[in-house]
């Protein structure tokens, strides 16, 4: 491919700053009119052969390592296993697969060829994934072993898919190929697609606040988002012995885009660690000792686990760690000072505020401003403010809504809704992206987060649209109408709770209620199923006939 200067994106921090404020008066993003997102993450530090860039171990205590150099010859293989396969430039590529090497090998080797990534979560039952691929129109699905039957079970409903690459051991279909079968023989050299910085990245999605799901296309500029990694994961500063990690899910947007993809950006290992589908928090501490980590993030409900494990530090090594990042849900203040006494006085706490949308938008960065046990303040390069109703930027100290300016050439704002063009139209307001959420701004420019304006449910970390729960709840037969909010849980921050009107003739009972969970968990998510179902004969509802969920909230009390 053309050659690719890629200086330009480690400008904000090639350069010393005295203050936050310098860094913020003097940050100007630098994005090159051609580009590929594949050559920073993979091939800009492949030419020194010892240089790693992943670790990996799984539950069996199995353990691997790949190199930068390693990991562009197998990009590059796969790359070229799906252009002599019909795959083009635009087209979407769905990947389906844990926490592994091949979930970013993956990603790289379909943004090589100019296709469009669909990272999704192996957690998906049937339907959730047959929704996600029919509605990407996905031409090729790459997916672990432990997924091959649920999308068997579907693929003959998705038109638009071709082929099916799978990792691991297991009999093949006709349509099917293993993920080694695929890549033997292929040239380890791969003409890389020359794209200009707008062009279709990656669709992710997102919980589906009100309806369906929506995708969010990003572009191939969005890798160049590093101002918010380096204040928040990197506390302004990169390390030679950093190494990152993040316990969760490839499919979502902060473990893939906020800590794997900008580890490798900076030519830094991550960890990669297939648990086997549970976190343990025993064998976090363990990870921490093992691989020297420094730069963890870690969602909320595993930070409460990990804080259940008594004096972690009198049996293992965990003075490796210097910045422990997290986000979706408020700290408080007991988890800094139980991070203090676990892992060192010079273990810093960051908390992070964005979205699949735009993120990051906010972060904390003790190098350089007092952590005030909020979201911080504004990324450098963006413009971030509480707008009121009608999108007029209110002053510091008033509620309103957190909104960050998307037409200043910053890469971070998403491009559109894939197929979506009306709910692209309502996020936006001018300048203005639209986050939903209600926040503060006071007047030294540090954010708090309010709470959501939409009805979305932050679950250990991953946002749940309560309208796909309650889609699925009403397939089953005993129901006739379902409404899904979020209730206070003390592990998982808040978990989905379900209010159901039966029809005629089913009477509400626990069996029913264990019945109902498990109709959702087979063919939705694993951590998508409501928790807890209680029985109405009635949802409180609105002259127009939409059911109030406020009132259901206030009935499950403060």
């Amino acid at each position: 491919m053309k050659k690719i200067d890629k200086h330009g994106c480690y400008y904000h921090y090639d350069n010393k700053y005295d203050s936050w404020d310098s860094l913020c008066e003097n940050f100007k993003w630098e994005i090159p009119v051609e580009m590929n997102a594949a050559f920073y993450v993979c091939d800009a530090h492949a030419d020194d052969k010892s240089k790693v860039a992943i670790f990996h171990e799984d539950f069996l205590g199995n353990k691997e390592k790949f190199t930068f150099w390693q990991m562009r010859n197998i990009t590059n293989q796969l790359a070229n296993y799906l252009s002599h396969n019909g795959v083009k430039p635009g087209d979407r590529v769905a990947i389906c697969m844990s926490q592994r090497p091949e979930t970013l090998f993956a990603n790289i080797a379909i943004w090589k060829t100019g296709a469009v990534s669909v990272p999704l979560t192996v957690l998906f039952g049937p339907d959730g994934l047959e929704y996600r691929l029919k509605h990407s129109a996905a031409k090729v699905a790459i997916v672990e072993v432990g997924t091959i039957d649920t999308l068997r079970s579907i693929k003959t409903h998705i038109s638009s898919l071709k082929q099916i690459i799978v990792v691991g051991d297991a009999e093949m279909q006709d349509d099917e190929v293993t993920f080694d079968q695929a890549i033997e023989g292929m040239p380890k050299q791969f003409q890389m697609a020359v794209l200009n910085a707008d062009d279709n990245l990656v669709l992710i999605y997102t919980g589906g606040t009100t309806g369906d799901p929506k995708g969010v296309i990003q572009k191939h500029a969005y890798i160049f988002r590093g101002p918010g990694h380096f204040a928040a994961l990197c506390n302004g500063e990169i390390r030679p012995g950093d190494v990152f990690w993040n316990p969760a899910d490839f499919a979502w947007t902060g473990p893939l885009f906020d800590l794997a993809f900008p580890a490798l950006f900076y030519g830094k290992p991550l960890l990669t660690y297939m648990s086997g589908g549970k976190f343990e928090a025993e064998k976090a501490f363990q990870l921490i000792q093992d691989y020297g980590l420094s730069i963890l993030y870690i969602p909320p409900t595993a930070l409460r686990m990990m804080r259940q494990v008594e004096n972690p530090e009198q049996k293992y090594a965990l003075k490796s760690l210097r910045v422990l990042a997290s986000g979706a849900e408020s700290f408080g203040e007991a988890l800094p000072k139980w991070v203090s006494k676990t892992f060192g006085s010079k273990t810093v706490v960051h908390e992070m505020y964005g979205q699949s949308e735009a993120t990051l938008l906010t972060v904390n960065c003790q190098r350089y401003f007092e952590y005030k046990f909020n979201i911080g303040k504004a990324v450098p390069g963006l413009k971030v403010e509480i707008l009121d109703k009608n999108g007029s930027v209110l002053p510091p100290g008033n509620q309103g809504e957190i909104a960050v300016a998307s037409l200043d050439g910053n890469p971070v704002v998403m491009k559109e809704y894939w197929k979506n063009p009306q709910a692209t139209k309502e996020k936006f307001k001018g300048n203005w992206m639209l986050t939903g959420d209600l926040g503060v701004k006071d007047a030294d420019g540090y954010f708090v987060f309010v709470s959501r304006k939409d009805d979305i449910i932050i679950s250990s970390g991953y946002r749940i649209g309560p309208s796909e729960i309650e889609d699925i709840l009403t397939k089953h037969e005993a129901v006739l109408e379902a409404a899904v909010i979020g209730i206070p849980n003390e592990v998982r921050g808040e978990i989905p709770k379900a209010f159901i009107v039966l029809r005629e003739g089913f009477r509400g009972c626990d069996a029913l209620k264990a019945e109902l969970k498990t109709f959702v968990k087979q063919r939705l998510a694993k951590h998508e199923y409501p928790r807890e179902v209680d029985f109405l004969s009635e949802l409180p509802k609105t002259t127009t006939g939409k059911v109030k969920r406020r009132d259901l909230r206030e009935r499950e009390g403060p």
